[in-house]
């Protein structure tokens, strides 16, 4: 069943499920709940972690704020909410949002897979002033690390990426490319980034071929020529002293395991050659004059 189906059934549910006691503050000082207390090592979105990010996302959205709910004409009128329940998952109509917005929405939280959770606390985060978002997205990713989950926020998307040295070299690739500017090698990252976090599964072949060609674009950058394919790339690399030969061999062998192997790349497979990439792209970026 599709998040969209499955979206309609739940808001017209009445059974009503655990959740946390909602934290109230001004809708414009929100306040971002971390996680006390350790859940289930099994990676995945269990109830005590959905229960803090509904916390994270009930306080602020709905936080009481009488100053704005008298010009707004209540919280189902707040123009957070409004972008959020015009936005996916909940693609709602912004003229029929239910007065009681708060329990309809928390109800349907409870409900709906993993997958429609993450796209719903993108909307939420998108939706924040941009001065806010940078905490929002730490506090989210305090709680999903706390729960052990395998999705992190990265450049504005939650996707399946728990390590920070992994975040941090995507992160590093992307301003490397900005400092030298490659827009290439960068559009190519942010659209592997992308497929990562597609949704409702990665698309994780995308992925691979879009770090790719990522550490294709960087490599004709740097030594002014066109090549082939990645091989070549990674030869002429290694011939004007870029890459050092055992480096080479590494990106090479991986490579060559992946496109050679007649199963399609799973999602650990694209994480591990998208990190690979970035880093790659980092050292070829940071070889220019």
């Amino acid at each position: 069943m599709t998040g969209h189906k499955r979206k309609s059934e739940a808001l017209g549910r009445a059974e009503e499920q655990p959740a946390e006691s909602r934290r109230h503050r001004p809708a414009s000082e929100p306040r971002f709940v971390s996680a006390t207390r350790p859940v289930s090592s099994s990676g995945s979105l269990t109830k005590e972690v959905r229960g803090w990010l509904w916390a994270i996302v009930s306080a602020t959205l709905f936080g009481p704020n009488d100053e704005l709910d008298r010009w707004t004409s209540g919280v189902s009128a707040r123009p957070i909410v409004r972008r959020v329940w015009t936005s996916l998952p909940i693609d709602g109509d912004a003229d029929r949002i239910p007065q009681d917005v708060a329990s309809v929405l928390e109800r349907w939280f409870w409900l709906v897979d993993p997958s429609d959770i993450y796209t719903f606390v993108e909307a939420v985060h998108d939706s924040l002033e941009t001065s806010l978002q940078p905490r929002f997205a730490a506090s989210v990713n305090t709680v999903l690390a706390r729960g052990m989950s395998d999705h992190r926020f990265v450049m504005r998307r939650l996707m399946p990426i728990a390590s920070k040295s992994d975040i941090t070299t995507i992160e590093r690739a992307l301003a490397a490319c900005a400092r030298v500017g490659w827009s290439g090698p960068n559009e190519r990252l942010r659209d592997a980034i992308a497929r990562l976090a597609h949704r409702p599964e990665p698309d994780a072949r995308g992925v691979v071929q879009e770090a790719i060609r990522a550490v294709e674009m960087a490599a004709r950058s740097l030594t002014k020529e066109q090549h082939f394919d990645l091989e070549d790339a990674l030869e002429a690399l290694e011939a004007k002293g870029h890459v050092e030969k055992a480096l080479k061999g590494a990106y090479s062998g991986l490579f060559s395991f992946l496109t050679s192997t007649t199963r399609p790349p799973t999602t650990d497979d694209a994480r591990i050659i998208l990190v690979m990439c970035a880093g790659l792209v980092s050292h070829l970026a940071n070889r220019t004059g």
